[in-house]
């Protein structure tokens, strides 16, 4: 999996999205797509399942984020924040869930191979789960603005979050709420060695809470979010994004843009495909060796092909897909040579190539002078976009009911 890169620094809106579609971009071998469907990603994912992340491995971090927090406050109440003991926090919750799961990849712990070499990952989960926290509606609304806070508000407000006004004079002052009635800290959570262990399992408070967050996320027309919908089944997910028992809980409007959504992604997948194969060819003209990507494109058109042509492009849109900008030309003219049924995609290559120059200027592969940019490019299998759905099902599964 590809590992995320970020500084210890806070993310604006704009910069996790830019961190959120460096991974989205990123395929199951950890391969990167360079054309930028990002747009695409976002519209569908944001719209579908509001809050979550292509960074996100367990709803339980939410409440792991919530009690550093609430341990802050008792150790640390008024005055200024404390980054330091913030970060000590959360790095201990990291080592407590590798007593829990072992020193081994996959687990789903943030930042467990920096933390298994005895350091502080830079990419912190309350960094990556703090869009989730304000969305699902998890943090208290601050007075000042009446919205719940953003992780710098908390540089900001700390003082006023979390001392007693004048205890001495008014006994029954009370901190201001970070969280809206969050479940019970568990026992032994500050014990900085031995006793409790962390597991990423949620309790029936926790889970609860989180669907009620969930039940008051509404679409653009004002029906609860179908995550919502998918998390009161109390199932495991479906199989796909597309599948019978998603469509079942759509309206009418959700159902042409989830049909939408999915012909986007095969065209997707397509475009990837032939870009795959362009860069192939500059390779093997470079004098390297090459395996051909033809059974590689015949595979995905025999996939995606049909899907591909049936999107009505000009309609993504409609769907809030803004700034599509020079990637609907791309798009089209992948749906026009996937129409004529054509054998040479060559003169697709000047598209493709103002579109990843644009993006990554003298850093594309297609151009001729990069050579050495392409010695240690591979082909790999191209994938459509699946929105998060992988993510989403994982979540599904922690909120069923145990078996």
């Amino acid at each position: 999996m590809l590992q995320p890169q970020l500084g210890w620094v806070w993310l604006s809106q704009s910069e996790r999205q830019a961190a959120e579609a460096s991974l989205a971009d990123a395929g199951p071998d950890g391969t990167r797509d360079e054309l930028g469907f990002g747009v695409i990603h976002f519209a569908y994912a944001d719209r579908f399942f509001p809050g979550t992340s292509v960074q996100h491995t367990s709803l339980r971090y939410v409440w792991f984020i919530c009690w550093a927090l609430q341990e802050m406050a008792a150790r640390s109440p008024g005055g200024l924040f404390s980054d330091a003991m913030f970060a000590e926090i959360e790095d201990r919750t990291g080592h407590k869930l590798l007593e829990n799961y072992g020193h081994k990849d996959g687990t789903g712990i943030i930042g467990g191979r920096v933390l298994r070499k005895g350091g502080s990952p830079v990419s912190k989960p309350s960094g990556i789960y703090w869009s989730a926290l304000r969305t699902w509606g998890l943090l208290a609304p601050l007075e000042s603005t009446s919205a719940p806070p953003y992780r710098s508000d908390l540089n900001r407000h700390w003082d006023l979050l979390t001392r007693r006004d004048r205890p001495e004079v008014d006994a029954s002052s009370e901190r201001h709420a970070i969280f809206v009635n969050p479940p019970d800290m568990p026992t032994g959570w500050a014990r900085r060695k031995g006793g409790l262990s962390f597991d990423f399992d949620l309790g029936k408070r926790e889970d609860d809470k989180i669907r009620a967050g969930w039940s008051k996320l509404r679409d653009p027309e004002g029906n609860i979010s179908l995550l919502s919908r998918l998390a009161e089944r109390r199932q495991a997910a479906p199989a796909a994004i597309t599948s019978p028992a998603v469509r079942k809980l759509c309206t009418s409007t959700e159902i042409l843009k989830l049909t939408r959504a999915d012909q986007a992604a095969s065209l997707v997948c397509l475009a990837r495909a032939l870009y795959i194969a362009m860069v192939g060819d500059l390779k093997r003209a470079d004098g390297s060796t090459v395996r051909s990507p033809d059974q590689m494109l015949a595979s995905a058109l025999g996939t995606h092909k049909a899907k591909a042509l049936a999107l009505n492009v000009d309609l993504l849109e409609r769907d809030d897909v803004h700034a599509l900008g020079a990637l609907k030309p791309l798009l089209m003219a992948v749906q026009n040579w996937v129409a004529r049924e054509m054998s040479d995609y060559s003169n697709l290559q000047p598209t493709f190539l103002k579109r990843e120059y644009a993006l990554k200027d003298d850093r594309a592969l297609l151009l001729n002078g990069s050579g050495d940019r392409r010695k240690p490019w591979e082909p790999f299998e191209p994938w459509p976009l699946t929105y998060r759905w992988e993510k989403v099902s994982g979540f599904l599964k922690e909120l069923a009911p145990a078996a």
